[in-house]
């Protein structure tokens, strides 16, 4: 599979595109206003505490206080346990209340894990972690991982010693994937980087009115670089000089070898129309989505969940009915791992195939389905099939979907699409 990340930086919004064989699998967007959250670290200041939902929230100097539940509240230290100890059950861990980690007026240092959606605010965290390319300082934390997607033995002892040369009693280091055959002198350089840049948000704690950010998540065509860019990407290319010289300098620091996947393309063109990425985003805002068998899935997203129906439409097939009904499940589950992925559809996920009698079709399905969504960066759990046919999914929380991002309601019909028919009318839809 050929992979290649395609960057438009504009003067207000920044997209991005990941293609696969020439086809966008996923999209992101970052805009300047309102600018992202996810990553910065701030110094806030505990503005309420509430023992019956064991939660504070915390004015972090946005719009909306930020929601701090007990469990992003509580270090491993704080709670005795050890993740290299596996022999404790929860009974054994001590886990204190919310009222007993922060009081009203309180300062404390925290980081943003999810964006605020649906006016809500920001979900954080005390437990800082600072993600490089090849390695993820996490602080309050002493212990030395590696990821467990490294399978090779003698891979993940070297690894593993690297990463324990750099802790200390309050610094542990997670080993990425990305690390892999790397030389120990970039994991290396590495680690000092963030070693650095997490001594100086240290310094700055203490100093200036609260509250205040501490430190500023990297842009998006950094984020990619780091959590993208590797021996598999064909290349990189963006249209911003500026922030092509900035992916060179980061490069320089933590993987000279991935310099050549970046290209800079004449800051003239519009890389996704260039592309042809235009027709991606419209499908993925595109309720009904047509499968090349002549059926069709239905997107319906609430606050609650998102629900896909799968649908034969135009497809009657040759043979029997359960042959036709499989082979559009079938083509509906390659479609639904891509389009979650380009859609950026996160939470509970539920999706309606159409039913299947024999218990083999299923099993195809959902082997097919669990496949797809492997491929994901996004953690996504297949919990299985109901009584009633739906499957079950998650998909992990971070910055809400991409119709979110780039969409708002409709001031005149809420957001439901619908108009109120007229006496006299017919509906209009």
């Amino acid at each position: 599979m050929v992979k290649e990340i395609i960057v438009d930086a504009g003067l207000l919004q920044t997209r991005a595109a990941v293609l696969e064989d020439g086809e966008p699998a996923e999209i992101l967007i970052e805009s300047d206003h309102p600018k992202r959250l996810v990553g910065n670290i701030y110094r806030g200041i505990v503005r309420k505490v509430f023992p019956g939902m064991q939660a504070a929230f915390v004015d972090i100097g946005v719009d909306k206080d930020a929601f701090l539940y007990v469990s992003e509240a509580v270090s491993g230290k704080e709670t005795g346990a050890d993740s290299s100890d596996v022999s404790h059950t929860n009974a054994d861990v001590y886990k204190p209340r919310i009222e007993q980690l922060v009081k009203p007026g309180q300062e404390i240092t925290v980081q943003v894990i999810k964006e605020p959606v649906e006016g809500k605010g920001a979900r954080i965290t005390t437990n800082i972690t600072l993600p490089g390319k090849y390695a993820v300082l996490v602080c309050k934390n002493n212990t030395a991982v590696v990821s467990g997607k490294i399978g090779n033995k003698p891979e993940r002892e070297r690894l593993k010693k690297v990463a324990s040369r750099f802790c200390s009693e309050d610094i542990g280091v997670i080993i990425r994937t990305a690390s892999e055959g790397v030389k120990e002198c970039e994991i290396e350089n590495d680690i000092l980087l963030l070693l650095q840049l997490w001594d100086s948000i240290v310094k700055k704690e203490g100093k200036g009115k609260v509250p205040r950010i501490l430190h500023q998540e990297a842009g998006l065509p950094i984020k990619l670089v780091r959590e993208y860019l590797n021996k598999d990407i064909k290349r990189f290319v963006i249209n911003n000089r500026d922030k092509y010289n900035e992916l060179l300098d980061y490069l320089d620091q933590v993987s000279t070898g991935l310099r050549n996947k970046i290209e800079f393309f004449g800051e003239e063109y519009d890389l996704f129309e260039y592309y042809g990425i235009g027709s991606a985003i419209r499908e993925a805002l595109s309720r009904k989505v047509w499968l090349k068998c002549g059926g069709y899935l239905v997107f319906d997203e609430t606050e609650a969940l998102t629900v896909i129906d799968v649908n034969t439409g135009k497809f009657t097939g040759k043979n029997e009915q359960e042959n036709t009904i499989l082979k559009t499940n079938l083509e509906a589950a390659a479609a639904i791992g891509r389009q979650i992925r380009l859609r950026n559809i996160e939470g509970i996920i539920l999706v309606d195939f159409i039913d299947m009698k024999e218990n083999s079709h299923k099993e195809k399905v959902m082997s097919l389905l669990k496949e797809v969504v492997s491929l994901d960066r996004s953690k996504v759990v297949v919990e299985g099939m109901t009584n009633l046919g739906l499957v079950e999914m998650t998909r992990k929380k971070v910055q809400g979907s991409l119709r979110k991002s780039i969409t708002e309601p409709c001031p005149v019909c809420g957001g439901t699409g619908r108009l109120i028919q007229q006496p006299g009318q017919r509906s209009s839809v």
